[in-house]
């Protein structure tokens, strides 16, 4: 990289830093407690703040690269039971939470390098694959528990507080790597890659270390929200941690909010992290059927997200004024 392209990256974080909106929502969200919210609206909040570092993961993935990964639930069940794992052994949560990380980038290669020979539908419905042994596998293994679930036993008082710091800090930082990413040549190469593979290799951007990188770096958020998750619940089990469902809802989110941005992650996992629990208390048979179907409705409607039809209703009105 030359003087120039630093300098430039330079002058785009500096906006990025000055940008008033992301650091009033982080300050009003860790005030928010000051306030005395219930304990059911802190960890409604707590579950919202780990799908939007999910989703903001998966975005990186599949809004930046355009490869749609069905599979994110590996990634987040791994890291739930690493953090499990280690923490029955006597490790405490930050070095737990940093080996979930670890654990699941190392699995994100084992999938991504022979996944990521393939192409379009070939490489989702791979993903779909692996995830369904993974989930089958791990319902088999005696040492974690298999189908009845592993329970984490922590010898200290529970403080519902501690863990919604932790869930804000990892979106707080999943958002701030999104956001530099963005702005970097790394994600130049990966938006590259998304509108063709070909034209960016003959640019001189090598599509399969882009995308084995950009996946360890997601399965590693992702990793961490399924520790965290872990061990505020207490107790896993591969049918939820490992689920099909949990790909869908991960991968349904930037979808909501605006894929291939940094804001639309984090708006569809708000949105989704508010209503997941009113859909599946309501219809609890068939709240699978409509996610996909709001999936499908937003494909064919609004490519774009909530943050696209927003976007499109701003230069609307300030086209009439």
């Amino acid at each position: 990289m030359n003087a120039s392209s630093v300098v430039i990256a330079a002058q785009r974080v500096a906006r990025w830093r000055s940008a008033p909106l992301p650091w009033l929502l982080l300050a009003a969200l860790a005030a928010l407690p000051l306030l005395s919210p219930s304990p059911n609206f802190v960890r409604l909040l707590f579950t919202t703040f780990l799908w939007v570092t999910t989703s903001m993961a998966w975005n990186l993935v599949g809004g930046f690269a355009g490869q749609v990964s069905f599979g994110f639930a590996v990634f987040y069940g791994m890291g739930a039971y690493t953090t499990a794992l280690l923490m029955n052994t006597g490790v405490d949560p930050v070095p737990a939470f940093a080996a979930s990380a670890l654990s699941a980038a190392l699995v994100s290669l084992v999938v991504g390098v022979p996944a990521f020979r393939l192409r379009g539908p070939y490489f989702a419905i791979a993903t779909i694959g692996i995830s369904e042994a993974v989930r089958v596998v791990m319902t088999n293994l005696s040492f974690t528990g298999g189908a009845s679930g592993y329970r984490i036993v922590e010898h200290r008082p529970f403080h519902q507080l501690e863990h919604y710091y932790s869930a804000l800090l990892l979106a707080a930082l999943a958002f701030v790597i999104s956001a530099l990413i963005a702005h970097a040549k790394f994600g130049l190469g990966l938006q590259a890659i998304r509108q063709d593979e070909d034209a960016a290799a003959d640019l001189g951007v090598n599509p399969y270390p882009y995308k084995l990188a950009v996946h360890a770096l997601a399965a590693a958020l992702t990793g961490v929200a399924g520790g965290v998750f872990a061990r505020y619940a207490a107790f896993i089990h591969p049918a939820g941690v490992f689920g099909f469902h949990t790909s869908v809802h991960i991968l349904l989110m930037p979808v909501i909010g605006g894929i291939g941005t940094v804001w639309g992650p984090v708006l569809g996992g708000f949105v989704f992290g508010i209503v997941e629990e009113e859909i599946v208390a309501s219809f609890p048979q068939v709240h699978l059927l409509i996610y996909g179907s709001l999936l499908i409705l937003i494909i064919l409607f609004e490519p774009g997200g909530i943050l696209g039809g927003l976007g499109k209703l701003f230069r609307r009105f300030r086209g009439r004024r």
